[in-house]
């Protein structure tokens, strides 16, 4: 019983590593349409590809005063997971071409370098785990039975909120934004 206790955690730990964007990952640029869907940013190439954009927090874009808008021309490079994609620097060609830096991927930072304000209600977690493995940036862990959002890493892309694939987001809704 010990030994299959065992397997199960390992085989857990295991698809969590792998459901997180990894540094020996292709660094790959893109150039398409900007879309919003869902309260969020999508890239629609012209070969009919569309991806998710992973940014970054809204205080972070707010306070690069950085302007986005639906149907703008832009540039990103950063890493993808089928259709999600973490985006390490961007230009938005309808406006500027200036660059924006938004983490340093280059070298194996995978982190925002702002603060998200994504939290979880410990009173409402239930310690189900299923958040933990589904997030991109590996920013949510287990502590003491209740799941924990590192603000440092988190980009606020809602996956644990909404979900993504088969996740359904949160199934007791304790992680919102403050």
């Amino acid at each position: 019983m010990k030994k299959l206790l065992l397997i199960l955690v390992l085989a857990s730990l295991a698809m969590a590593a792998l459901a997180v964007f990894t540094e020996d990952m292709e660094y790959l640029g893109y150039t398409g349409v900007l879309k919003e869907r869902g309260g969020h940013w999508w890239l629609h190439e012209s070969y009919g590809d569309s991806l998710r954009l992973l940014l970054a927090p809204q205080a972070k874009l707010d306070s690069l005063e950085y302007v986005m808008a639906a149907g703008d021309t832009v540039s990103v490079e950063g890493f993808r997971e089928k259709e999600l994609f973490l985006v390490g620097k961007m230009w938005n060609l309808s406006r500027e071409a200036s660059m924006l830096w938004l983490r340093w991927l280059d070298y194996g930072n995978l982190s925002a370098n702002s603060l998200s304000s994504y939290n979880v209600d410990a009173s409402k977690c239930i310690g189900c785990r299923l958040c933990v493995a589904p997030c991109p940036m590996g920013a949510i862990t287990m502590v003491k039975g209740k799941a924990v959002i590192d603000l440092e890493k988190c980009v606020e892309c809602g996956i644990c909120i909404e979900g993504y694939g088969k996740f359904k987001g949160c199934p007791v809704r304790a992680i919102a934004p403050k």
